[in-house]
C-alpha cells in the first residue's frame, strides 16, 4: 500500500515538472517550410481555405492575432457597415522539446512540427 502512494506522488511530481516546462515561445527563425506550415494550422483551425500570415510571425512575440479581413466593393473600397467577428488568438509555447500553437478560443493545440522555438525568460 505505501509503496502504491508513494509510485502515484512520484508521478504526479513527475507530471508537474513536466507542465511547468511548457511556456510561450517564439520562433528562432522563419522558413518558408515553417511559415506554410503555419498557414495551414491556422487555416485549418479557423476552418478556412487560407489566411494571410507576415513572413516574421511569431519571431518576436509568442502571440498571433487574426482578424477577418474587411469586405471590399468591386472598386476596392471597404464596404461600410459592423464587423462583429472578433480577432482570433493563437500562442505559440514549448513544451517537451516541442513547438505547439494553442487556439486560445478553443484551447486546441497544434504541434508545429517543421518549427524550432525558443522559450521566453
Amino acid at each position: 500500500m505505501r509503496i502504491v502512494v508513494f509510485s502515484a506522488l512520484v508521478t504526479l511530481s513527475a507530471c508537474a515538472s513536466v507542465a511547468s516546462q511548457a511556456g510561450p515561445a517564439v520562433l528562432t527563425e522563419s522558413t518558408p517550410a515553417t511559415h506554410a506550415e503555419l498557414v495551414k494550422v491556422v487555416s485549418t483551425a479557423l476552418n478556412v481555405a487560407t489566411v494571410t500570415i507576415a513572413d516574421d510571425a511569431l519571431t518576436k512575440d509568442s502571440e498571433l492575432v487574426i482578424e477577418r479581413t474587411p469586405i471590399r466593393d468591386a472598386g476596392g473600397r471597404r464596404v461600410q457597415g459592423r464587423e462583429l467577428s472578433q480577432p482570433e488568438h493563437f500562442q505559440l509555447i514549448r513544451a517537451n522539446n516541442r513547438c505547439f500553437l494553442v487556439h486560445a478560443r478553443t484551447k486546441t493545440e497544434y504541434e508545429l512540427l517543421s518549427a524550432r522555438c525558443r522559450q521566453l525568460p
